[in-house]
C-alpha cells in the first residue's frame, strides 16, 4: 500500500463516465489492482440457439438475433447492440455496461435471460 487515492465527482449518473475516468488515473499512476480484468472472449458456437424474442414482466421487449455467429440484442427503436461470449451462457456489450445471461432447461434449450444494467431485469423467452 502506496496510501494515495483519488476522488472523482461527476455531475451525472453515466457509469461508463466515472470507470472511464477511474481507468484513466489507474492507468496514469500505474494502479495495476485498479483497471479491469480484460474479459475473455469465446468462439460462440450454434449462435442462432438464443435468438428469440425475451419480455420483462411489464411488457418491455428484448430481441435477440445471430449474425454471422455474433449474437445483437434490440429493444424497441434502438439500433442492434452487439454481445460478446465470455462462456456459453454469459455475455456482455462493449458498448455499454450491460451484461446478460442465459438460462438452459435439462434438455439444453435456453429458457430465459436475465439482463443486467444499473439494476437486474429478468427475461423470459
Amino acid at each position: 500500500m502506496i496510501g494515495k487515492g483519488a476522488v472523482v465527482m461527476l455531475n451525472s449518473n453515466e457509469v461508463e463516465l466515472m470507470q472511464e475516468v477511474m481507468r484513466s488515473l489507474a492507468l496514469e499512476y500505474n494502479w495495476l489492482d485498479v483497471l479491469e480484468k480484460e474479459k475473455p472472449i469465446i468462439t460462440l458456437a450454434q449462435a442462432e440457439n438464443y435468438s428469440g424474442l425475451y419480455l420483462t414482466k411489464s411488457g418491455l421487449q428484448f430481441k435477440v438475433v445471430s449474425q454471422d455467429e455474433n449474437l445483437f440484442i434490440q429493444s424497441g427503436q434502438q439500433p442492434p447492440l452487439q454481445f460478446f461470449p465470455t462462456s456459453e451462457l454469459e455475455f456482455f456489450a462493449k458498448a455499454v455496461n450491460t451484461s446478460i445471461c442465459f438460462e438452459r432447461d435439462d434438455t439444453g434449450n435456453i429458457t430465459a435471460m436475465t439482463l443486467s444494467q444499473a439494476g437486474v431485469t429478468s427475461l423470459r423467452q
